[in-house]
């Protein structure tokens, strides 16, 4: 089955990058490739700190570890995808760097719960409320 997606990005790739060459011609495109690499290389270079703010709002109880993690991986994977030269690829980095593009995806291919719902419906029948009562004994120990 990858063989087929493979060759489905292949074809668009090329596809996309004969129609751009073809309106701002071949010099554009290398323009296009150059400019899109130096962006996803600033883009990596960035991602620490990036990173550091997504940190902080977890720990601000803003957004969860799973979103934490999926917001990191698809800047990594957008940033990547702007260095790899080519059009269709370009336009896919650039998708992967907007939070609803990835949250889509997320929904769509990540296999498990969904890592973007903040309901807690489903854990309220886990939850045992417990209170906990100090006995003073005014008897004196020996």
């Amino acid at each position: 089955m990858g063989i087929i997606y493979f060759l489905i990005y292949l074809f668009l790739e090329i596809m996309f990058s004969y129609e751009f060459a073809k309106i701002f011609t071949p010099f554009g495109l290398f323009l296009e490739v150059i400019i899109s690499a130096v962006v996803g290389i600033y883009i990596i270079r960035l991602l620490p700190f990036s990173l550091n703010e997504s940190m902080m709002k977890v720990l601000k109880k803003e957004i969860t570890q799973e979103e934490f993690l999926s917001i990191g991986l698809f800047k990594f994977v957008g940033a990547l995808l702007l260095i790899i030269p080519g059009v269709f690829s370009d336009i896919l980095g650039i998708l992967f760097l907007f939070e609803p593009f990835a949250r889509w995806v997320a929904r769509k291919f990540l296999p498990g719960k969904d890592i973007y719902t903040h309901t807690n419906a489903q854990n309220e029948d886990e939850i045992i409320d417990v209170e906990i009562i100090e006995e003073i004994s005014d008897k004196k120990t020996p």
